[in-house]
Parts: C-alpha cells; sequence; structure tokens
C-alpha cells in the first residue's frame, strides 16, 4: 500500500493505482474548495484499492465505490483501482433506453463513476455538518446538491457533464416512482439511477437558481431531524412541494417496451 498524505484528503492506494490515486485527491481538493468556506471540513480519506486489498477491508462487493463515514469512526471513501469489466458491461445495459431517448451519454460509464465520487464525498460533507438524517431519499437529495453546489463553485468546468449525467439518468424509467418505495424496498440498478437523476436535476435547478441559500439555511437548522426535515425542506425552498408531487405512483411502460432491442455497442448520435 502506498500513502499520499494530505491534511484534508488523506489517501492509501494500491501497488499500481497511485496515479490514479493522485488525481482523484487533487479532484476531491477541488470539491472541498467549494464547500470550505460554508464551514469547516475534517479529513476525509480516500482508499483506492485492488480488488485484493478491497476484500481486506470491506465487505462490499469490489467495484462500486462507497462511503464508510460517522463523525466518531472518521469519514472515508472507497474506490477501485480499476472498475471491474462486469460491473461496467451492467451500467451500460441499464443505461441504454435512456440513451435511445436522449443519444449518446457525456462519457464512458467509468468517467461517470469517478465524477460521481464527488457524490459520495458530499456524503461524507453533510455526515460532519451533521445533515445526515438517515431518511435515504433526503440523505441522497443533499448530497447530489452539495455535490453540484461545490462543481459550480470551484470546478465550473465539470459542472455540466455531471448535470448532463443526471439529465440521461433521469430519462430512465422506474418501477416505482415513489419516495416512500425508495425507502422500505430494494431498488435494482435502473431505479437507482433514476431517482439519482431526478435528484441531481433538481439540485442542479436549485444551485442555478438560489445558490447557496439552501444550504444556508440547513447549516442554520442543523442538525437535522428526520421527522421534522421535509417540513424544514420545504419551508426553506417552497417550491420542492410541487418538485415532491412528482413521485406520486405512476403505471410503468411495458417491460420489454423499456429494454428494448438496443446493445449499447450499436447506439450512435440521434438525428
Amino acid at each position: 500500500m502506498h500513502s499520499l498524505p494530505h491534511p484534508h484528503i488523506p489517501v492509501q492506494a494500491s501497488e499500481g493505482a497511485v496515479l490514479r490515486a493522485r488525481a482523484l485527491q487533487d479532484y476531491l481538493l477541488g470539491l472541498r474548495a467549494g464547500l470550505i468556506r460554508y464551514a469547516e471540513i475534517p479529513p476525509v480519506h480516500l482508499l483506492v484499492l485492488n480488488e485484493a486489498d478491497w476484500k481486506a477491508r470491506a465487505r462490499h462487493p469490489y467495484g462500486f465505490p462507497f462511503q464508510r463515514t460517522s463523525l466518531r469512526e472518521g469519514l472515508y471513501l472507497f474506490l477501485p483501482a480499476r472498475y471491474p469489466e462486469r460491473f461496467l458491461w451492467r451500467l451500460r445495459e441499464a443505461l441504454v433506453p435512456a440513451i435511445k431517448k436522449v443519444g449518446r451519454p457525456p462519457g464512458q460509464p467509468g468517467e461517470f463513476l469517478d465524477l460521481n465520487l464527488g457524490h459520495e464525498y458530499a456524503h461524507a460533507v453533510a455526515v460532519a455538518w451533521k445533515l445526515r438524517t438517515r431518511t435515504r431519499w433526503v440523505d441522497e437529495f443533499l448530497a447530489n446538491y452539495l455535490y453540484l453546489l461545490a462543481l459550480h463553485q470551484s470546478l465550473p468546468e465539470l459542472y455540466p457533464k455531471a448535470k448532463q449525467w443526471g439529465l440521461l439518468l433521469a430519462h430512465l424509467t422506474p418501477s416505482e416512482p415513489s419516495l416512500g418505495t425508495y425507502e422500505s424496498r430494494p431498488k435494482g440498478l435502473s431505479d437507482q439511477l433514476w431517482f439519482q437523476g431526478q435528484f441531481t436535476t433538481e439540485a442542479a435547478r436549485l444551485v442555478e437558481k438560489k445558490g447557496e441559500a439552501l444550504l444556508r439555511g440547513l447549516l442554520e437548522a442543523a442538525p437535522l431531524k428526520k421527522a421534522t426535515v421535509h417540513k424544514l425542506l420545504v419551508g426553506l425552498e417552497p417550491d420542492l412541494r410541487d418538485w415532491f408531487a412528482n413521485f406520486a405512483p405512476q403505471k410503468s411502460l411495458d417491460s420489454e417496451e423499456i429494454k428494448g432491442k438496443l446493445r449499447w455497442a450499436e447506439l450512435g448520435d440521434r438525428p
């Protein structure tokens, strides 16, 4: 294992992953620069691991980035040294129905996953700022908001790409689009991506229209409480009431119509 010491983003990297780890460290430092103006952020540890080192430290399946965060035990982000091809293929296949509607994605799946490390970093920041509520959809939405706000503030060249990915994901068709089922039932990859698309596009709207206003209100109200966070969000941003209404259950398309027959390799630019 190799160490890349830093007071804000210390890194551990498996053999052969040092250059990748250094680039991701720089990326997270850029995001931190966009958020540190609002409140202090403790160190967030990044681990870029091969499969053997990953399995020695985590039970999560290898390849899917995740965060392990608590104020008592520290803030940690896990990222694979290389995404398994089986995982990338699964992601490609899940995206096909949306690509059929809106055209080519703004990059390759691996690029999306690396960019989305910023979302995992935002989860860590939310924990540090006592904005985590343990209500899954709220925590996911707020992580998207913090992530996009940081990009907009300090890495504006990456913000359009993150927004484009969100718009693409939002064109998937969910099996159950209600926030209630998001909490209570396990979600397949396509549904998870659709919800992330919805959260990303609404977060982008708030960032572009209101900037940091929502974050200021949330920090003033911290620590957030599960029982009152919905009322707090609507109080700070009344437009969210109409957005919540979009998650009312609705009839989904026939599964064969959604999946179609098109494969990732056959996709071309739409006219």
